[in-house]
Parts: C-alpha cells; structure tokens; sequence
C-alpha cells in the first residue's frame, strides 16, 4: 500500500488535511498540488496516484490551468500544449 502524500500546510491552506480523503478527492489533490504545491509535493502525488491518472486529470481540465501548472505537467510527463483540453478555446501564450 503506497503511503500517502505529505502536503504542507501552505498547500493545503484552506482545509483541514486530516479531514481529506486522498481517493475521494483525488482531482482537487492533484490540481491543488500542481498549482500551489513544492516539486517535492507533486512529485510525491505523481508516485501516489500514478502517472497516468495525474496526467488524465490535467490534461482533461477544460478550465484554464495556472501556466505554471501547465509547464510543470508539460516537463514532467513529455507533454505537448495541444494534449491540454483547457488550451483548446485559449491556447497558451508564451510571455518573454
């Protein structure tokens, strides 16, 4: 059994983590971490989770995804802006 992800509270600033249910929340976990969370953090959720759901539940997205979050996720997982839904209306604009 993987153990679970240890987020700190700076990630999870609005909630009470020992009230959060890894599985039930798994989404919001993995959206929250890449937005909010260190590498360590996400790298932890990535192994949790697996690389194949964290990579469904960001690329499927149709909100808009922080850029940053959308460069991690590019870089960690080899990764094209066209494989993002949320990009499809709003495509990513590179800022110099």
């Amino acid at each position: 059994m993987k153990s679970v992800p240890i987020i700190s509270i700076q990630t999870f600033w609005d909630i009470d983590p020992a009230s959060l249910s890894f599985e039930e929340a798994a989404e919001w976990v993995i959206l929250r971490v890449f937005d909010k969370g260190s590498l360590q953090e996400v790298l932890q959720v990535r192994d949790y989770y697996g690389s194949a759901l964290v990579m469904k539940t960001l690329t499927s997205q149709i909100s808009i995804l922080p850029r940053h979050s959308i460069l991690l996720a590019k870089a960690l997982f080899q990764l094209s802006f066209k494989d993002f839904k949320c990009l499809e209306k709003k495509p990513f604009q590179m800022l110099f």
